[in-house]
């Protein structure tokens, strides 16, 4: 399944922005840009690439060398390791914010067809047990996904804690006094390029990593019988209508 699920976890936890909105299936209107203020315009994409070198000796001794940073980690053995965890453990996060929706949305269409049944005080104070369970699961789910991305940087700072060592050798054997990202550079010789070197030599000084951060450590999740009991402490109002559900 294609990490773009898990960032799907973000949308899902935000829930709707209004009551208006709600079930609507329209998005929120975008805030317009102050008056006078034209919009920002992105800066034009600048090429950049490699040529070939003319002289091979080149390979051996240069005074500055260059790599591609995201190539470097994305191809690692660790970089593989993270993705490939990110991406279940994304898929376990996502199934779970599925699973509650749907138990929420359950739930919010029982209590609306009470609605006709139940005397106005009765229904009012279920909604609001309500609201405040979708309240708090929104807040969880959310903290979820913020744990899991909080994990994703930190593991790739500690891959490029662990690689500096082995860029300042590799440098300092090729005679080099810096190196710098390929994509902030217009046009190099393909033979200062590093990257391919600094993965063969990093797989086998540093390895995948695993364990080195640990994944977070989330609170037990909710059960069917805990977000259905209706057992949640009265602290704020709701409104007369039924509230919003985690979308």
């Amino acid at each position: 399944m294609p990490m773009g699920r898990a960032l799907l976890c973000l949308m899902l936890a935000a829930g709707p922005a209004t009551a208006q909105q709600a079930g609507t299936g329209e998005a929120p209107a975008e805030l317009p840009a102050p008056p006078g203020v034209p919009p920002l315009a992105a800066p034009p994409s600048l090429p950049n690439g490699t040529i070939a070198a003319p002289d091979t000796a080149l390979s051996d001794r240069a005074p500055v060398l260059t790599l591609d940073l995201d190539l470097l980690y994305l191809s690692s053995a660790w970089g593989l390791r993270a993705q490939a965890r990110l991406e279940a453990e994304g898929d376990i996060v996502a199934d779970e914010n599925e699973r509650l929706t749907r138990l929420l949305s359950t739930e919010e269409s029982q209590l609306t067809e009470q609605r006709a049944t139940l005397p106005a005080a009765e229904f009012r104070r279920l909604a609001e047990s309500f609201d405040l369970r979708a309240t708090g699961i929104r807040r969880e789910r959310a903290q979820a996904v913020q744990d899991l991305n909080g994990w994703a940087e930190a593991d790739r700072a500690a891959f490029f804690r662990a690689a500096l060592p082995v860029m300042g050798q590799v440098m300092s054997d090729r005679g080099a006094v810096a190196v710098l990202d390929r994509r902030t550079v217009f046009v190099s010789l393909d033979a200062i390029d590093v990257t391919q070197q600094l993965i063969t030599t990093l797989d086998q000084r540093i390895g995948d990593g695993a364990g080195v951060v640990p994944l977070p450590d989330p609170d037990a999740p909710l059960t069917e019988e805990m977000v259905g009991s209706g057992q949640a402490e009265d602290s704020g109002q709701a409104g007369d209508a039924v509230p919003d559900q985690v979308e």
